[in-house]
């Protein structure tokens, strides 16, 4: 018996408010090869039982302490061997074409060179919890990821009409919240270390929060493409979101909407990221822009959020790990600074 083309992975924690509306959706879409994998970061409410019960077509591997998001993923990864495997988020709704309109770019000839695949994401805004189609808006959430020349990365299109961006196109990457990775882009991003020799696709020490940007960063070292799918629909449960065109106050607004956990992971996580990824030319090319953007968010923090300086340190023990998977990310880069400045768009 041949394996499922696809496989769709799921990590979840504590995520039975969501659950049947994401596995819903999943299961009544219209291209049918592929297979389910929950991995569970040790759930404290019914989220695996409500899944064996309903759902035992389902495979759950189910961890005895939370693990983290890179980490669960990582492990699912391991676990089934399709030649395709999507990330999804335990809040997402898919239209019943999504998988269908994705595997028919994956299978055509013209993307042998693209290795992530994302759709059009719109805000879904449950009501008292429940979703149906009241809930989903007309509203973009992400059409792919953005990096500008301050090294800032932003979802294309978030908080704008679905009306936009209704023409495939190339993007820097795909957010990690809906997303199809080839499993050649997985193998040949994995890094491993002599701290790792079992290597790992998406960044352990990240833990949560833009491994996935880290992951398409990388890919875009190694040569590899990602496609924004206009047609490909699907909707996201996100109350922040970092629009491209978000002044500094709407940035401060949002920033205060997140919880305290989800600001210094993503504050760390920022610099492992340029730490890892950037190249030494094109970081002295723009190197007035980013100094002039991370100095306004050290004062920020520094006034507003004095517990995340800690992330300072944080990088600082890091580091010797990050310059090691630096130097095994660069030995296998097959395009150069100028190719990479070309994504840094003002």
């Amino acid at each position: 018996m041949s394996l499922p083309k696809v496989t769709i992975q799921i990590v979840t924690w504590n995520s039975l408010k969501y659950l049947p509306f994401v596995l819903e959706s999943i299961f009544n879409q219209t291209y049918r090869d592929f297979q389910v994998l929950v991995i569970d970061n040790n759930s404290q409410d019914e989220t695996v039982d409500f899944i064996r019960k309903n759902y035992p077509e389902v495979t759950v591997f189910k961890n005895k302490k939370n693990l983290g998001f890179a980490k669960a993923n990582n492990q699912g990864i391991r676990l089934l061997h399709s030649p395709c495997i999507i990330l999804c988020n335990q809040d997402i709704v898919l239209e019943n074409n999504w998988l269908e309109i994705i595997m028919s770019k994956v299978e055509s000839d013209d993307y042998e060179d693209v290795g992530s695949f994302g759709g059009k994401l719109l805000k879904l805004k449950p009501s008292n919890g429940e979703i149906d189609q009241t809930s989903k808006t007309n509203t973009i959430d992400s059409c792919g990821l953005k990096i500008n020349r301050h090294r800032r990365i932003t979802e294309i299109g978030a908080g704008e009409d679905s009306g936009k961006f209704n023409e495939d196109r190339e993007v820097f990457g795909c957010s990690g919240a809906l997303v199809l990775y080839r499993r050649d882009l997985l193998e040949d991003c994995l890094i491993k270390t002599k701290n790792n020799p079992q290597g790992e696709y998406f960044d352990e020490d990240f833990i949560s929060y833009k491994e996935d940007v880290d992951l398409a960063w990388r890919a875009r070292i190694l040569g590899w493409k990602s496609m924004f799918i206009s047609s490909a629909i699907a909707y996201h449960v996100r109350s922040v979101s970092g629009s491209e065109n978000n002044v500094l106050v709407e940035i401060i607004k949002n920033r205060k909407k997140q919880s305290s956990l989800a600001k210094y992971y993503s504050y760390r996580n920022h610099f492992l990221l340029l730490i890892k990824n950037e190249f030494t030319r094109n970081f002295f090319h723009d190197f007035w822009q980013i100094k002039w953007f991370e100095v306004k968010k050290a004062a920020y923090i520094f006034i507003f959020e004095v517990k995340n300086i800690k992330a300072w340190l944080a990088v600082l023990v890091l580091l010797p790990k990050m310059l090691a998977k630096r130097k095994e990310i660069f030995k296998k880069a097959k395009v150069d600074y100028g190719q990479m400045s070309n994504w840094l768009k003002k």
